[in-house]
């Protein structure tokens, strides 16, 4: 079954053809905060560059060969269709690369995010999901300091119709995902 639209949604897999099943989801803006919840950064179209101050952080620790930098991230985000198939929560994965393919190449950030299946009238304000985000970084004193791994995407999924798309006809998981959001995000040490 598919589901309603209320939108025109670009909702492609990589390969240029249609997704199977409507995109229920749509990123609107994902907000960078620092220590006072002000917001360092935003991203609102994919593949933007996304610079945090270092200074700004709400949180950090250090060792010998580098440290964690820690940030609050709000994700706002708008249901554009009705699901697919039924599930009682979604939840929000993070990975280092923009194409994962693999098993081990994501992480779940939160897997208990509960949104109507309902759509919602215009004037109602996007769902918004909040989370800690560490970014960890090496350091020596040879080289200046650089990010190890940085997070360059975030997904949306449906747990239900993530399942049923399954590998190989489905290679990538951003084509199973009901929204996808790109980045380069990247500290300024000197802030």
């Amino acid at each position: 079954m598919k589901g309603a639209r209320i939108a025109a949604t670009s909702c492609k897999m990589l390969n240029g053809q249609d997704r199977p099943y409507p995109c229920e989801f749509q990123i609107a803006t994902i907000y960078f905060m620092g220590q006072n919840n002000e917001v360092l950064a935003t991203s609102t179209a994919n593949g933007q560059p996304v610079s945090l101050p270092k200074s700004k952080a709400i949180s950090q620790t250090t060792n010998t060969s580098g440290g964690s930098l820690f940030y609050n991230v709000s994700v706002d985000f708008r249901r554009v269709n009705t699901p697919s198939f039924a599930t009682s929560t979604y939840r929000l994965t993070k990975s280092s690369i923009t194409d994962p393919i693999s098993p081990g190449e994501t992480s779940v950030v939160d897997s208990t995010i509960i949104v109507s299946p309902n759509l919602p009238p215009p004037y109602i304000r996007p769902n918004r999901v909040m989370f800690k985000l560490q970014l960890n970084y090496a350091a020596s004193a040879s080289q200046p300091p650089f990010l190890i791994a940085p997070i360059q995407l975030l997904m949306l999924e449906n747990p239900v119709t993530y399942a049923k798309m399954t590998k190989p006809t489905y290679h990538h998981d951003r084509d199973r995902a009901e929204a996808w959001r790109t980045m380069q995000v990247s500290v300024n040490f000197s802030k």
